[in-house]
């Protein structure tokens, strides 16, 4: 493991730039040092640059220099770099990825749970490269209780990963959690919100501020807390403050507001964390956490 960073440095390698981006800031938000490339030739740029490079999360189908060919590159050079392949094409690119040599294989759309729990693994883990689902004895099994449902609704995977990735870091949050996260933008959004509501009966809802206007906000609230599985609190959160009367507002339609607005890198885990904290203490007062 790369010993200037507690976590490690990851390189993420996707020619779709919204996945990429949405890793980047995911894992930034678990305590990772981030790298991204968009193609595989920018990839080897980096590969060569970084000496202390603990991790690829590498994609296969690519134009120019795809993924298979870093991966021979890497193996060719004895590379340490640990790569877990990230790829639409499962089937038919499993077997051969496999036979070069990988510590991860994820068809997407990605678990992303299940991919925080291998990261963690072969990153802290010194032995040679294993393949992806085999398991080596003394691997440890990580498990969670859940002790309240939250339902994000969110513009997209990168705001999401951006804003909210600590309730994915084990340690980093006050209680457990169970999540889930939708997708999408108004109409479209508001109904498939309220269908999940139905079916995943989360305990708190969290709701991106700038998703919909104050009145979309209002409407959609409003369904929410009236539906016949009403969740125990409301809660919006972004990144430009609220006036105290907006906030009296809120609250008296039983929204709750949390302002993150700190979003350099210099206080991009505080932001997280002012989100997680105000989750917990939601939680805590509805006696869905211990204290």
């Amino acid at each position: 493991m790369n010993n200037n960073n507690e976590k490690g440095v990851i390189l993420v390698v996707d020619d779709e730039k919204e996945v990429t981006m949405s890793l980047k800031g995911f894992f930034t938000a678990l305590g990772y040092d981030m790298l991204t490339a968009l193609d595989g030739n920018e990839a080897l740029k980096v590969i060569d640059s970084i000496k202390n490079l603990d991790l690829i999360l590498l994609d296969v189908r690519m134009p120019g220099v795809d993924g298979i060919q870093i991966l021979k590159y890497l193996r060719k050079t004895n590379s340490k770099t640990k790569v877990i392949i990230i790829t639409a094409y499962d089937k038919e690119v499993k077997e051969e990825v496999e036979k070069i040599g990988i510590d991860g294989f994820f068809a997407k759309p990605i678990d992303l749970s299940k991919l925080i729990d291998r990261i963690r693994y072969v990153i802290e883990d010194s032995r040679d490269t294993r393949v992806y689902p085999t398991k080596e004895k003394g691997e440890p099994e990580i498990k969670q209780t859940p002790k309240a449902r939250l339902l994000f609704v969110e513009p997209n995977p990168m705001v999401y990963g951006f804003t909210c990735g600590f309730f994915a870091g084990e340690g980093l949050i006050d209680g457990e959690y169970e999540t889930k996260v939708v997708y999408g933008d108004r109409g479209d959004l508001a109904k498939e919100g309220l269908n999940v509501l139905y079916d995943y009966q989360p305990d708190v809802v969290i709701m991106y501020d700038s998703l919909f206007d104050m009145e979309d906000t209002k409407q959609f609230a409003g369904l929410m807390m009236n539906s016949s599985h009403k969740p125990k609190t409301l809660i919006l959160h972004g990144l430009i403050p609220k006036m105290e009367y907006e906030i009296i507002g809120l609250r008296k339609m039983g929204i709750q507001f949390c302002n993150q607005n700190s979003m350099d890198d210099a206080g991009f885990r505080t932001s997280n964390k002012k989100l997680s904290d105000f989750v917990a203490k939601e939680c805590i007062k509805h006696g869905l956490v211990k204290k």
